[in-house]
């Protein structure tokens, strides 16, 4: 079990690794020798964990995806069972993505690239479809709290990802003083909560 656990933490590393290398420099400029470096390990050993610097790539945007989705469902545990519902779960969940997610530069950075790699290339491409089912369907869920339509609940989420993202790359792209993108978001927040007439 420790030989296990030891090789658990030296993937991570390595998927770690790949994240920091991704906030410094595009995917293509950065090589097995840079991950393995940031990483502490010779970079031979990389091809004994992964196939190839993709199949890297691929592991960190499931990596990502599990720690997020591990942290939202501990979150969402804790607010309903402290009695959180309608408005103001609604109203914690955008506070929580906006933190967590949205604001969170060094991640936008990266996402940003992965996006990038995802417009050439299909098995990329289908990760990052698979992410952002998950996080609509895990709004869907949230919002159909709100709504007698399970429809609108689907369409809005979508629209809440979209707009998200967006601010995402605003944050990356945009100085933070030309505009207060946390008044922007909350705004957003607000009229999405409105407009479902949550209780």
């Amino acid at each position: 079990m420790g030989r296990k656990n030891a090789q658990e933490e030296k993937r991570t590393r390595i998927l770690e690794a790949l994240h920091v290398c991704l906030t410094e420099k595009p995917f293509d400029q950065t090589s097995i020798k840079d991950i393995a470096r940031e990483a502490g390990v010779n970079h031979g050993l990389l091809h004994y964990y992964f196939q190839s610097k993709e199949d890297i790539l691929l592991h960190y945007i499931d990596h990502v995806i599990g720690r997020y989705k591990a942290m939202f469902e501990q979150w969402l545990t804790e607010k309903q069972a402290g009695g959180i519902t309608g408005k103001d779960l609604a109203a914690a969940v955008f506070d929580l993505m906006n933190d967590r997610i949205t604001l969170d530069r060094q991640l936008s950075v990266v996402f940003i690239e992965i996006w990038e790699i995802a417009v050439y290339n299909p098995a990329v491409r289908e990760r990052l479809r698979q992410a952002y089912r998950e996080w609509m369907a895990a709004l869907a869920f949230i919002l159909r709290g709100a709504t007698a339509d399970p429809a609108a609940a689907k369409q809005v989420s979508m629209a809440i990802v979209a707009f998200l993202e967006g601010m995402s790359m605003f944050s990356v792209i945009l100085d933070p003083d030309d505009t207060d993108i946390r008044e922007v978001l909350a705004g957003f927040q607000e009229r999405i909560i409105e407009m479902l007439a949550m209780p």
